[in-house]
């Protein structure tokens, strides 16, 4: 859409990153991934940690804190695309040991060759070829590095019983257009990459294929307050998923009048997302 650009710096995710489960869960990943990499190498060890589409920093500074917990020494990398959010991440993580490299998974074997870690979070469903960039992240990892990455747009997500708030969002989003927009309407055949969800087996099979074995697999349950929902309605990318063709300021006033109609119609506080939490290791090579 030739309007992205623009409205990318109004409908960001960054309202949504604020929320305190979306730190939770996280965090879990975090803490598990580094502490599998901190019984993996020698005491005082210096360890490379890389995070692929590292935004403004949320997960960054998670990253920074659990290395500082467990006292191992290391640097941390950031490898985005959006120069904008590298700016913002700077600011926020000034005098800290890290740095930031604009760029993406082309990208990452030459900026943090032979990294202990590679954190992509939060993100992989949105790329189309899931499995170029698994291989070109197992590509940048050293000898028994470890990539972790989470996902609430996988098969599965879904909590059990939360299918109805879904559909009923879907609906009272589509009726406000109608009403408001009646020529805003979404395209039948507009799949983006947002839509491109895999099941937990398919990301392991990836890994697989590039040497990669899942050490650690969970679903952690997030419970997701209203709030929250009107906030990544309002992500544009999530929009164009959600309602694609629809102009992104007019699909974010929908979703977000939709979200607050669901939860007062089937009286909820809040609606559970599943999270899928992986860590992978790099196999030894012979």
């Amino acid at each position: 859409m030739a309007e992205t650009p623009i409205i990318a710096a109004s409908y960001t995710f960054d309202p949504f990153a604020r929320h305190k489960f979306y730190h939770d869960v996280n965090q879990s990943l975090v803490r598990t991934a580094l502490r599998l990499l901190d019984a993996s190498r020698p005491a005082g060890a210096r360890v490379r940690v890389a995070e692929l589409a590292s935004g403004t920093g949320a997960v960054t500074e998670l990253i920074l804190d659990e290395l500082q917990r467990l006292g191992r020494p290391g640097s941390v990398i950031g490898v985005e695309p959006s120069f904008e959010a590298i700016d913002v991440a700077r600011e926020r993580l000034n005098g800290r040991t890290v740095s930031f490299e604009q760029g993406d998974a082309d990208d990452l074997a030459r900026i943090v060759p032979g990294a202990d870690a590679v954190f992509f979070c939060n993100a992989i469903h949105l790329v189309p070829d899931k499995s170029d960039a698994i291989a070109k992240i197992a590509g940048a990892l050293g000898p028994h590095g470890l990539f972790a990455c989470n996902s609430a747009f996988f098969e599965g997500t879904y909590a059990p019983g939360s299918e109805r708030f879904y559909h009923l969002w879907t609906r009272r989003a589509l009726g406000w257009l109608r009403q408001h927009h009646p020529d805003a309407r979404p395209s039948k055949n507009g799949r983006t990459a947002a839509m491109q969800w895999l099941a937990p087996e398919e990301y392991a099979a990836l890994c697989e294929r590039y040497g990669l074995r899942i050490v650690s697999s969970e679903r952690e349950e997030a419970q997701m307050p209203l709030r929250s929902w009107q906030d990544i309605g309002r992500y544009w990318l999530f929009i164009e998923g959600a309602l694609p063709g629809v102009p992104i300021p007019i699909g974010a006033d929908a979703l977000e009048y939709a979200a607050a109609e669901a939860f007062t119609e089937l009286h909820l506080s809040e609606v559970p997302r599943i999270w899928l939490q992986l860590v992978a290791q790099r196999a030894e090579v012979h």
